[in-house]
């Protein structure tokens, strides 16, 4: 499966980001494969080439695991931000827990892919061009008895725009029951639990919040800037913040 790396409690390193599919109409990559606390996790980033104009609701993204011969399939639960300006989509896989990864294939299905796209798990990796990470994915905070673990998928360059996804896993639900962690109906003058970006909100695009039981997520799509900054993922309720220098030349 390609090389393997440990970051911390519950969070390894799979594969790197790969280019997928690349074709006159569009780019596929994923931003690399993590062995995380929620699952499996990968992000895919559809550059579509030229950019089309939005029209109506996206079409849906099916991604599964599955190993050949078998009929059953482990579906992903994706997460779908747009760029319109950039004709990008970005597609945040979790696939829950899985038990061993040899002979796996992850496979994705979207009306925009000129054919379904497929990768075998364990396969030699083949490091993409197009999609690298910038800053390495990272456990920012191991859990403790009254506090989630925090971790991020890196931030990841794809295209013309940078991503991160940072999230908020607790083994045990309760732990993110608190009012500090309720993104929509948190106290008044309460800063958002998670947040991801440069200083003073530069080339932030969009960002998206999720939560369900037992996590906490932030989805934020941001433009390259064209000098090196600084880059801080922060979690309030912990009060930690993991901050890098990003060059991106």
């Amino acid at each position: 499966m390609g090389e393997t790396t440990t970051t911390g409690d519950g969070l390894r390193l799979l594969r790197g980001p790969e280019t997928l599919l690349d074709d006159r109409a569009g780019r596929l990559s994923h931003g690399g494969l993590l062995d995380t606390p929620a699952g499996l996790v990968t992000v895919l980033v559809l550059e579509r080439r030229p950019v089309a104009p939005p029209a109506g609701a996206a079409p849906a993204w099916l991604v599964h695991l599955a190993r050949p011969g078998r009929r059953d399939a482990t579906l992903a639960f994706p997460t779908v931000l747009a760029d319109t300006e950039h004709g990008v989509q970005i597609v945040v896989c979790v696939f829950g827990r899985a038990s061993g990864h040899d002979r796996t294939v992850m496979a994705v299905h979207h009306p925009d892919l000129p054919r379904p796209a497929s990768l075998f798990l364990d396969a030699p990796a083949s490091p993409s061009p197009y999609a690298t990470w910038v800053v390495e994915p990272a456990l920012l905070a191991p859990p403790t008895l009254r506090a989630p673990r925090i971790w991020h998928t890196g931030l990841l360059r794809a295209g013309p725009v940078l991503f991160t996804h940072l999230e908020a896993t607790a083994d045990e639900p309760r732990l993110l029951d608190s009012p500090e962690w309720d993104t929509p109906h948190r106290p008044e003058g309460t800063p958002l639990p998670l947040r991801a970006g440069f200083d003073h909100g530069a080339h932030h695009r969009q960002s998206t919040y999720s939560a369900g039981p037992g996590h906490v997520c932030c989805d934020t799509i941001l433009d390259s800037p064209p000098t090196p900054e600084p880059f801080t993922w922060t979690c309030h309720p912990r009060e930690l913040s993991a901050r890098h220098l990003v060059r991106l030349t």
